[in-house]
This record gives C-alpha cells, structure tokens and sequence, in this order.
C-alpha cells in the first residue's frame, strides 16, 4: 500500500489554507456583530423598537453571503473539472482576498449586503475545492487524516477569528472593532495563493485528462517511499487510478448525470444529508450566535466575545483529535457517536434556556454555568465526531469523473441549510428562544438511525474501490488482493510499462 509522505503532508496544509480561509472569512461577522462599533457606525439597535428592524438586517446579510457561497460551490465543480483543481484554488483565493477587501471597506448596510455576496463566493469555493483536492491526493490508510484537515483549518479559521475579534473588543477605536476582523479575513488567502505556487496538480484529474505522464511525476513525489525503491506500491495505486478512470470515462457525468444514475444519485443522496444532518443539529446557528446566546444567559461585557473564543479553540482541538482517530474508528462510528452526544448536549442546552432565560430566574449561576457546559460538551461531540468526519464521507465516495460536482452538490447543501437555519436565527432567538432549539433536538434525533441504517464503512478503501459499494464496477482490486493477483497485477504493469518504452523507441526512430 502507497505510503503516505511529508510532501503529500506539507501540500495537504498549504491547501487547507482554504479550509482556514473559509472558516475566517465566515466567522469574521460573528465577531463583528459582537462588537458595539459596528451598530454605531450603521445606525442599528439591538435593543428597544428598533431591534426587529437590526435583526432583520443581520439575517439578509447572513442570508447573502450564504447565497454566494451556493453560487460558488455550483460554479467550483465544474470549474475544477475543466481547468484543474489548483487554478480553481488560485481563482477562489483571489475572489476572497477582493471579497473580504471589499467587505472590510463598506461604508454602507447596502455595500455590505453586495458584498459579502461577493466575498461568499469566493469562500463558497474554496470550502468545495478543498476537500476534493485533499480526498484525490491522500493515500487509503490515510486519506481520513489529510482530507480531516480541511475540517481541522476550517474550525481552526473560526478559533483565530473569535480570539481576533476579542482582542479588537480593547480597542478604542470602534470602527476598527467591526472593520479590524474582516479586513484580517484577506490573509489566510494570499497565503494561500503564495504556498500554492508549491502544490501539484492532482494526479487523477491529470489522468482524466489523458495528461499520464505528469500525472506519474506528481503522484511519484506524493506517494514516493523510500523503503521501496522500485516504486512499487506508487506503481500499484498508479495503475488502478489509471485503469479505473479509463472505465469511468465510459459513463455519463455532470450534474444530470448524478441525478439520472442511480449509483450516483445513491451517492448524492448520502453525500447532501450527511451535511443537511451536520447543520440539523445547530451547530452553525449557536457558532454564528453565541454571542448572543451568552448575552442572553446573562454574561456581559468582553465574557460574549471570550466564550466564544473558549467554543471555537474546543471545537478545533475536537476536530485535531478526528483526523488523528478517523482513519482507526471509521466514518460511521464517528458520525453516530458525535450526533448521539450533540442530541443530549441539545436536550440539556435547551431545557436550560427554557428555565433560566426565558423563566424567572434568569440569573441562576447554577443555571448558566450548565448552560455553558451544554453548549461546550455540543462544540467538542460535534468536532470530534462529526465535522470533519461529514466533509471526508462526502468527498470519498464519489467516483473522479463526477467528484467536483458531487461535492458542489452536497456542499451547496450545507449551506442552503446555513440559509434555513442561519438567517432567522437572530429573529428566532429573540422572539422564541429555546423553542427555536428543539429543532435542532428532532433533527438530530432522526439522523442516528439514518446513518446506522444506510450509510456504508469506507476506511481503508482506495476512492476506486469504494465504487464496489455503490454496485459499480471496480477495474483493479488492490486492498483484497492475494499475494498471487498482486503479483499479476505488478506484471501487468510491467508489460504496459514496456509496451510503452517500445512504442516510445520506435517513434523515435
């Protein structure tokens, strides 16, 4: 079996840089809405009249940026099969750095509606494109670690941007508190668009192109062992990619395709709910509005903003710990275990909101204090269990020829539901408040036993071999093969490798 190398590590983090850029970009106006500046300087109130007319508004613009992340994710997929995965990062990055530039500068509610339509497409992108990068560029035994780490940078993203808008809190300058978050939203992708400059073209899009040869020379360098000079096992994984998106070229892809296939549309259906049931538990909604949510609990002053810190470094610690473990306990033992400890956290959380923000003892200590526990056991269940384990299930299980697409698929999913959930929230919170949780409390409960019932183990697979679970046909079986079919499958290789010199000496001559 391929090793995987500190190469194939070193490229995993530079992309994942849009994972952190994602997570920055999106975080960032959580923090600003936490700051006072930002309602003074747009003439808004969250308090009195006028609070219904400030929410609303809070929920357009989250409602837009939503929008242009789904315009982003559609527009990524075929993108990224027509010119490459890394010139569809390139394009992203830069729509984020212009995004966020812009949406630093606004001088106007209507300018910062527009965009961060803008600034959304960009991070829209990036959040598909990144995934299916690290997905085609891992390893079997470690393809859960490296494409876990775009839900590790993505967390990681929203930890550096709470702890950047709690520090912007102390300043004395109140535009800057607002604005000081967002403009910050532009660096995670210039340095992206610098590291790119090291990161190889994936070698199975290379391969559906007919590009074979530079498709060797980066899987080579990606895959290379040095205990194995002859290559053999980078040889081995070569030539099933190879033969397997030979096969694949034989059917249908695009978008009608998923939905028309019924192997593929199989896929969609599981990739598109994993994450509908990742943003059915709430998770975005209290990321988005902690701040609120601890105001409400009665915490004053910097407490919101530095909670909120507290919550996001759990959740990306969480997220450590799942690209760690993922590749030992397998996607549906993740999954099921993180949406198991998110309901209860639910349940607790929302009957504690129920009692002591929406009761009479609104300053119960007792009270706020398993309030906070609630929410923190929630942001460590779901990542350590489920964030990045949903992103890795929803990338693997595609076959290349329609992997960019499949993933736009499912993550416009995630964030048509970020718009369902997301945008009422602060409306939500404000007239209904823990009723507004249950929810979440039902939906979760529903997911359990949809993943225990259909959703397949893919560990320790080959992309190529996981077609086996879907009822389509595999070209080369390496993970189950015996001594003596591996054996032939090296001599296979052998001889086409040879035929190929052959044929190489005679157009020479």
């Amino acid at each position: 079996m391929a090793k995987t190398t500190w190469y194939n590590i070193g490229v995993g983090l530079i992309v994942a840089l849009g994972s952190f850029t994602y997570g920055f970009g999106f975080a960032s106006f959580a923090t600003s809405i936490g700051q006072p500046g930002f309602y003074a300087y747009f003439n808004l109130s969250i308090e009195g009249p006028d609070a219904s007319y400030a929410n609303s508004i809070l929920g357009a613009v989250n409602a837009l940026f939503f929008f242009g992340a789904v315009i982003g994710a559609l527009s990524a997929g075929p993108f990224a099969d027509r010119f490459g995965r890394k010139l569809a990062l390139l394009s992203a990055a830069v729509m984020s750095v212009i995004g966020g530039a812009l949406t630093a500068g606004s001088v106007h509610i209507a300018m910062l509606i527009v965009v961060r339509i803008l600034q959304g497409s960009g991070l829209g992108a990036l959040a598909t494109l990144v995934p299916i990068y690290l997905a085609e560029a891992s390893t079997p035994e470690k393809r859960g670690m490296l494409t876990g780490l775009h839900g590790f940078f993505l967390v990681s993203g929203y930890t550096v941007s709470a702890w950047v808008g709690f520090g912007c809190h102390f300043s004395t300058n109140l535009t800057f508190g607002w604005r000081g978050p967002i403009a910050f939203t532009t660096i995670p992708p210039l340095i992206l668009l610098i590291g790119c400059i090291w990161v190889p073209e994936s070698p199975r899009w290379l391969l559906s192109k007919g590009r074979v040869d530079e498709a060797w020379t980066n899987l080579s360098k990606l895959h290379h062992d040095a205990s194995d000079p002859d290559e053999t096992s980078a040889h081995e994984e070569f030539y099933q990619m190879k033969k397997q998106i030979e096969l694949e070229q034989t059917h249908p892809s695009g978008y009608w395709a998923i939905l028309s296939t019924p192997s593929y549309r199989k896929r969609a259906l599981l990739s598109c709910f994993v994450q509908f049931a990742a943003n059915g538990t709430g998770g975005l909604v209290i990321n988005y509005y902690s701040v609120i949510i601890y105001t409400n609990l009665g915490y004053t002053g910097s407490y919101p903003l530095l909670f909120y810190g507290i919550y996001t470094l759990i959740g990306a610690l969480g997220n450590l710990g799942s690209l760690l473990t993922v590749d030992k306990t397998g996607r549906r033992f993740a999954l099921m275990t993180g949406f198991a400890i998110c309901l209860i956290s639910l349940i607790l959380e929302t009957a504690m909101i129920a009692v002591y923000v929406t009761g009479s003892q609104t300053t119960n200590l007792a009270g706020q204090r398993v309030a906070l526990f609630a929410i923190f056991l929630f942001v460590f269940g779901y990542g350590l269990f489920i964030d990045a384990a949903s992103f890795i299930y929803s990338a693997e299980i595609y076959p290349t020829n329609i992997r960019s697409r499949g993933v736009a698929l499912a993550t416009t999913t995630y964030f048509i539901m970020c718009i369902t959930y997301v945008t009422p929230g602060a409306v939500a919170i404000a007239n209904i408040s823990w009723r507004y949780f249950l929810v979440f409390v039902v939906m979760t409960a529903i997911t359990i036993p949809i993943i225990y019932f259909f959703f397949p183990e893919t560990k320790g697979r080959s992309l190529e071999e996981l077609a086996d679970l879907f009822g389509d046909p595999v070209a080369v079986h390496l993970t189950t093969a015996t001594e003596a079919e591996r054996a032939e499958i090296d001599m296979e290789i052998k001889n086409e490798h040879l035929a190929e010199q052959l044929e190489y000496a005679g157009e020479r001559r």
